[in-house]
C-alpha cells in the first residue's frame, strides 16, 4: 500500500493476520539459529570430551574443596575406579597420609602462583598397589568451568621412582664395596710394608751371613793351605829320595798322595773364587786384544795326563788362527780349563772331547763338545746354579759343582756369554762367546 493512500476496511481487517505471519517467520529464523548453535556446542563438547578421555595422564577437575567433578579414562585406570564413578568423591581419599597432610599447604601456594608443578606423592588406588605420581595443579578459569575449582594432572612416575631407588641401592652397594676394598687395600699395604720390612731385614741378615761366610771360607782356606804346603814339601823330599831310596810301590803311593793334594788344592781355590763372586766383590778383569788360538792351543798340555788316564780322544780345531778377541787372557784360560775339566769328568772311558774355535759375526765362539752322559733339556740352565751337578745312576764323579757358575760369571764380566746345549741323547756342548777386538 502506498504511503499517501488511505487504508481500506479490508486492509485494517487483514493487519492482525499479516502481523501474526511476520512474527511467525521471525521466530522460525531464531529457532533455526538456536538449533545451529546447539549443534555446534554439542560438537565442541564431544571434541573436548574425546580429547579429555584420550589424554595419557590422569586429568581431573575438582571444586575448591577437592571433590571430583570430572575425570578422564586415565584417571579411572590410575585410581582403580571407573571414571564415571569418581564424580562426587574427594580426591584426597586416594592420597597417602603424607599427601593429605601436604594437600592444604600446596593449595595455599596457589595464592601466589597460578600453577604448581613437581609435587610428588603416593596414591592408594582401589584394589591396587600404591602408585607414585607427580602432581600439577592449576586454578580453573571461569571460562573453562561453571564454578571455581582446580585442574589436576597426575602422572605415574612409579618406574622412575623404582629406577632411582635401584640406582641409590646400587650406589650404596658400590660405596660398600669401595669401603670394603679400601679396607682390604689398607690391610694389603700394611702387609706389604711388613713384608718389605721383613725382606729388608732378611737381606741385611743375608749380607751379614755372606760376609761371615766369605770370611770363614778365607780363614778356612788359609788354615787348609798351611798344612797342605807342609805336605807338598815333605812329598817333594820323599820324591827326591833324599832320605833314602823308595821302591816302586812306595813311589806309586807317593804319586797318589800328590794327586790328592792337587785335587784338594783345586777344590779350595774353586770355593774361594765362588765366595768372592757370591759376596758381591767386583771381578777384576784386564781386557786386551788376545789371539785366541795362542791360548787354546796350549790346553792339551794341561789335560794331557787326564786324557791318557781316562783313555779319551782329544781334538782341537781353530778355523781361523788369526781371530783376536777383546778379553782377559788369564780369565779365558780359566774358563776353557773349567769346561774341559767338566767334559773329562762326565765322559766315560773311550769317549772323545773336542775344542773348536770359529768367528760368529761380532763374536768369537769357543765350543767344548764331549760324548759324555749328556744333560736333560730341562736342566740346561740348572747346571749353571751353584752346587748343581748332573749325575748318572752309577756316576762317581767328584767335584763341588761350582766350576760352571764361576765360568759364566767370568764370561759375563768380560762382556760375553756361556751357554749349554744337548742335541742328542749323549754328550753336551758348552759355547763361550766373547766380543771380537775392533780393528
Amino acid at each position: 500500500m502506498d504511503p499517501g493512500q488511505q487504508p481500506t476496511t479490508d486492509d485494517i481487517r487483514d493487519f492482525p493476520r499479516k502481523q501474526r505471519d511476520a512474527g511467525r517467520q521471525q521466530r522460525g529464523g531464531q529457532n533455526e539459529e538456536l538449533e545451529a548453535s546447539r549443534v555446534a556446542a554439542d560438537r565442541e563438547r564431544r571434541k573436548y570430551r574425546e580429547l579429555f578421555d584420550l589424554a595419557p595422564d590422569a586429568y581431573l577437575i575438582t571444586d575448591v574443596h577437592g571433590t571430583i567433578r570430572e575425570a578422564n579414562v586415565a584417571s579411572g585406570k590410575l585410581l582403580g575406579t571407573e571414571a564415571r564413578f569418581l564424580a562426587g568423591k574427594p580426591l584426597t581419599s586416594f592420597f597417602d597420609e603424607t599427601g593429605r597432610r601436604e594437600y592444604r599447604h600446596q593449595l595455599d601456594n596457589l595464592c601466589d602462583f597460578d600453577r604448581l608443578d613437581g609435587w610428588e606423592i603416593v596414591l592408594r588406588p582401589r584394589h591396587k598397589e600404591r602408585v607414585a605420581v607427580s602432581v600439577a595443579i592449576a586454578r580453573a578459569s571461569h571460562k573453562s568451568t561453571e564454578a571455581p575449582g582446580y585442574l589436576w594432572i597426575l602422572r605415574d612416575i612409579t618406574k622412575r621412582v623404582r629406577a632411582e631407588e635401584a640406582l641409590r641401592e646400587l650406589n650404596r652397594e658400590l660405596e660398600s664395596r669401595v669401603s670394603s676394598r679400601s679396607a682390604q687395600l689398607a690391610a694389603v699395604n700394611l702387609t706389604k710394608d711388613d713384608l718389605l720390612l721383613a725382606e729388608r731385614r732378611a737381606r741385611e741378615e743375608a749380607e751379614v751371613a755372606n760376609r761371615v761366610k766369605a770370611d770363614f771360607l778365607a780363614l778356612l782356606s788359609h788354615e787348609f793351605r798351611t798344612p797342605l804346603q807342609a805336605i807338598f814339601g815333605y812329598t817333594e823330599l820323599l820324591e827326591r829320595q833324599i832320605h833314602g831310596p823308595l821302591n816302586e810301590a812306595q813311589l806309586r803311593d807317593l804319586r797318589r798322595i800328590q794327586q790328592s793334594q792337587q785335587h784338594l788344592l783345586g777344590l779350595i781355590n774353586t770355593i774361594l773364587d765362588f765366595a768372592r763372586l757370591d759376596s758381591g766383590q767386583e771381578i777384576e778383569v784386564h781386557l786386551c786384544q788376545t789371539v785366541v788360538n795362542e791360548i787354546l792351543c796350549e790346553m792339551e798340555g794341561f789335560i794331557g795326563s787326564q786324557l791318557e788316564k781316562r783313555e779319551l780322544k782329544y781334538h782341537y780345531n781353530c778355523r781361523d788362527d788369526t781371530i783376536v778377541a777383546y778379553t782377559d787372557p788369564a780369565k779365558l784360560q780359566q774358563i776353557v780349563l773349567n769346561l774341559l775339566a767338566n767334559a773329562l769328568k762326565f765322559t766315560p772311558t773311550g769317549g772323545h772331547v773336542s775344542l773348536d774355535c770359529d768367528r760368529e759375526r761380532e763374536t768369537v765362539a769357543i765350543r767344548v763338545v764331549d760324548s759324555g752322559i749328556g744333560i736333560p733339556r730341562d736342566k740346561l740352565e740348572a747346571v749353571f746354579q751353584p752346587f748343581v751337578q748332573i749325575r748318572s745312576g752309577n756316576s762317581t764323579v767328584e767335584g763341588t759343582g761350582l766350576g760352571l757358575p764361576i765360568s759364566r760369571r767370568l764370561a759375563t764380566a768380560m762382556g760375553g756369554t756361556l751357554t749349554a746345549s744337548c742335541d742328542t741323547d749323549t754328550g753336551a756342548t758348552f759355547t763361550l762367546r766373547l766380543p771380537l777386538a775392533r780393528a
